[in-house]
C-alpha cells in the first residue's frame, strides 16, 4: 500500500493573517501571555496555594495593568512586552522587601522573576498560537485514528486571529465565571475554518490562560472538520455530544498540550467546562439569542453519552471507563466529518436514538464497541437516520 502524500503545510499549522495596522489591544494580551507562557509551570502555586495572599494579588494586578497601552502609544505596540516584564520585576522587587514572605516565599517570585528575564524561546513569539498548533495536532491524529485512513483535503486549512472584546464573553455576571475571560469560535468555509479566540482586553490572567486548551480543543474537535462544510447552530450533536466527546479528548491530551502546567490547566478546563454545561444564564460570545438553547443541548447531549457509558461499563468490565469514552469520543468524530449526505439534523435524530435501550441500538452499539473500525451503517439504520453511504 503506498504512503499517502503528506499535507500542505497549511493543512497542518494555523496560520494567522497578518495585518498592515498596528493593534494595540493585541499586543497587550500577546504580552500577558508570553509572561503567563513564561510563568506557566508556577501558575498553579501563584494562583491556588498563594492566590489569597496580598502579595500574589498585587503581581497579578500589575500583570494586567503593566500590559494596557500608553494614551499617548508611542513606540511599536511589541514595546508593551519589554514594558510589562519592567513593571513585574519591579513589583516583585517590592513583594520581597515589604511581603510577609518566608524564605521559600522569596525564592519563589524570585524565581518567577528569573523566568521573565530568561532568554526567549523559540514559542514566545505567538504562545497561542503555538497552543493552537498543538491542539490542531493531537485532533488531526486522534481523527485520523478513528477514521481509519488519511483525511488528506478533508481537513481544512486553518486561520486564527485573537480578537480583542470590550465585554466579558460570556456576560454572565458571575464571580464563578468572572475570571474566564477566553472564548473561542469557527467560521468554516468549503477548505477552510477561521477560528477566533475572543479574549476580554481588560482581563487575561492564569484562569483564562489556563483554560485555553480546553477551550481550543472544543472548537478544533467539534467545529473544525464538520461536515456539512457550512455554519451550523448549536444542537444537541453540534454543542452536546460533540462537546462532550472533545472535553473527553482534551482531558485525554492535555499532558500534550501545556506540559509542566497540565495539572492546573485540567482543573480550569474542567472548571470552565462545568460552568458553561450548567450555567442557568450562560451566554456565548454575548448572541442572547443562544442563551437559552445552549445550556439545554449541552445537558442533553452529555447525558445521552454518559448513558452509553455507564451502559458498556456495567456490562463489559474488559474496557475501563477512559478508553469507553474514547471510543465513543471516536463515534463522534466519525459522525462529524461524515460526508455521506448525513446533514446536521439527521445528525441530531442520531444522538436523541443513541440508547442501549433500544434493542437494534444496543446490537449496534455492541458491534461498535467491540469493533470500532465497522462501518456506521448499522448504528445508522438503528437510529432511523437514512443516508447514502457510510465512511
Amino acid at each position: 500500500m503506498s504512503t499517502p502524500p503528506a499535507l500542505p503545510a497549511s493543512r497542518l499549522r494555523p496560520y494567522r493573517p497578518g495585518t498592515s495596522d498596528p493593534d494595540w489591544a493585541v499586543e497587550s494580551i500577546r504580552a500577558r501571555g508570553v509572561v503567563l507562557t513564561r510563568w506557566h509551570e508556577r501558575l498553579g502555586e501563584l494562583t491556588d496555594l498563594r492566590g489569597n495572599d496580598p502579595e500574589s494579588r498585587a503581581l497579578l494586578e500589575t500583570l494586567q495593568f503593566g500590559a494596557r497601552p500608553a494614551r499617548h502609544r508611542a513606540g511599536p505596540p511589541a514595546a508593551l512586552l519589554e514594558r510589562l516584564r519592567e513593571a513585574l520585576r519591579r513589583q516583585i522587587d517590592l513583594i520581597v522587601e515589604y511581603g510577609q514572605l518566608d524564605l521559600r516565599g522569596i525564592e519563589f517570585y524570585r524565581a518567577l522573576e528569573a523566568d521573565l528575564v530568561a532568554t526567549p524561546q523559540a514559542d514566545e513569539e505567538d504562545p497561542i498560537g503555538v497552543l493552537l498548533e498543538r491542539v490542531c495536532d493531537q485532533v488531526h491524529a486522534f481523527y485520523e485514528q478513528a477514521v481509519g485512513a488519511p483525511l488528506g483535503s478533508s481537513w481544512p486549512g486553518i486561520t486564527w486571529k485573537v480578537v480583542p472584546t470590550r465585554l466579558h464573553p460570556y456576560q454572565a455576571g458571575d464571580p464563578d465565571l468572572a475570571p474566564y475571560t477566553a472564548a473561542g469560535s469557527v467560521a468554516l468555509g468549503e477548505q477552510q475554518a477561521d477560528v477566533d479566540v475572543h479574549i476580554y482586553a481588560q482581563h487575561f490572567g492564569p484562569e483564562a490562560y489556563l483554560s485555553l486548551p480546553a477551550i481550543l480543543t472544543h472548537e478544533v474537535f467539534a467545529h473544525v472538520p464538520a461536515q456539512p462544510r457550512r455554519d451550523h447552530e448549536p444542537s444537541i450533536f453540534t454543542e452536546g455530544f460533540l462537546d462532550w466527546a472533545a472535553f473527553t479528548f482534551f482531558e485525554a491530551s492535555c499532558r500534550h498540550l501545556l506540559r509542566g502546567a497540565e495539572g492546573p490547566a485540567l482543573h480550569h478546563g474542567r472548571r470552565l467546562h462545568d460552568l458553561r454545561k450548567g450555567h442557568p444564564k450562560f451566554l456565548r460570545l454575548g448572541r442572547t439569542d443562544e442563551g437559552d438553547g445552549l445550556t439545554p443541548a449541552r445537558r442533553a447531549g452529555h447525558q445521552l453519552a454518559e448513558a452509553v457509558v455507564t451502559w458498556w461499563e456495567r456490562h463489559n468490565p474488559e474496557l475501563d471507563g477512559t478508553a469507553i469514552r474514547l471510543r465513543l469520543a471516536g463515534l463522534a468524530a466519525r459522525l462529524n466529518v461524515h460526508d455521506g449526505g448525513l446533514e446536521m439534523s439527521a445528525k441530531d435524530e442520531f444522538v436523541t436514538a443513541l440508547s442501549p435501550r433500544r434493542p437494534a441500538m444496543e446490537r449496534a452499539l455492541t458491534h461498535y464497541f467491540r469493533d470500532p473500525t465497522v462501518g456506521l451503517d448499522a448504528l445508522l439504520a438503528a437510529s432511523g437516520v437514512t443516508t447514502r453511504g457510510s465512511r
